[in-house]
């Protein structure tokens, strides 16, 4: 893709999710990875000012298949994407739905020099943990073939609600809570935190290693969310999503 092209195509992208719209877009046009990197980042120059860390997507193989990702995505949370749960959220065009995941909250460089990456040490890193409700979306009127166009779709993130932060909780631990999910008091959804990655921490040092291969670390303050133990979970305008995480709380969130 010529650099022009690359320019006006992540204008239009910034635009889209501005506004909350959808349009054609060429997202199968990208060639790899780096293109889709390249053009995330524009993307979200144009978008935003500040970001809060990262979000990812696919990190449950179920997510992977319902979005026709062959492995997980990720991309920046723009600082005016993220907020507290218990909110009333209009929904844009293009919304694919809501991921109930935790987020982490990182209180040193991560990895430090020389250190391996793996669950203990990112749960090292670790300083604090939320219950959250990620919302997904696009913004081209037809889905991308590959991982690449959905990538450069700001890793198709649209919001990530948290709620309040978990009391003392034993990161080590988390794979053996049962997440409930309930959409206006009914169950949608039951399924073990140890669905995203085989252990929500194995999300962190997977994601520290992909930003590592770009010569990239994660800093104090960054935020992980680590994408989905539940199927993505179609929200509708009038409904409220409830998400239990057991010991780590509840998030919880409206929509119109």
């Amino acid at each position: 893709m010529k650099p022009g092209d690359l320019g006006k195509l992540a204008t239009a992208l910034a635009a889209n999710r501005a506004l909350g719209i959808v349009s054609e877009l060429p997202l199968d046009d990208i060639d790899g990875p780096v293109e889709a990197r390249a053009l995330q980042s524009a993307a979200l120059d144009a978008f935003c000012t500040d970001l809060d860390g990262y979000a990812l997507v696919g990190t449950n193989p179920i997510c992977r298949g319902s979005l026709g990702l062959r492995q997980p995505i990720f991309g920046p949370i723009a600082n005016n994407a993220h907020g507290p749960d218990r909110v009333l959220y209009h929904l844009p065009k293009g919304i694919v739905g809501a991921q109930c995941e935790f987020v982490f909250q990182l209180g040193r460089v991560f990895p430090g020099d020389g250190e391996p990456i793996d669950r203990v040490t990112a749960a090292n890193a670790i300083v604090a943990c939320q219950p959250a409700i990620g919302l997904l979306g696009r913004r081209t009127q037809h889905p991308p073939r590959d991982d690449f166009g959905a990538s450069a779709d700001f890793a198709l993130h649209v919001a990530t609600l948290c709620g309040p932060h978990a009391a003392s909780p034993d990161l080590m631990e988390l794979d053996r809570i049962l997440v409930t999910a309930r959409i206006n008091g009914r169950e949608v959804a039951r399924a073990a935190a140890s669905t995203i990655c085989g252990h929500p921490l194995d999300a962190v040092a997977w994601l520290a290693k992909e930003l590592a291969l770009q010569g990239q670390r994660l800093y104090a303050g960054d935020l992980v969310a680590t994408g989905s133990c539940t199927p993505i979970l179609q929200v509708l305008p009038g409904q409220q999503l409830e998400v239990d995480f057991g010991p780590i709380g509840r998030a919880r969130a409206s929509f119109s």
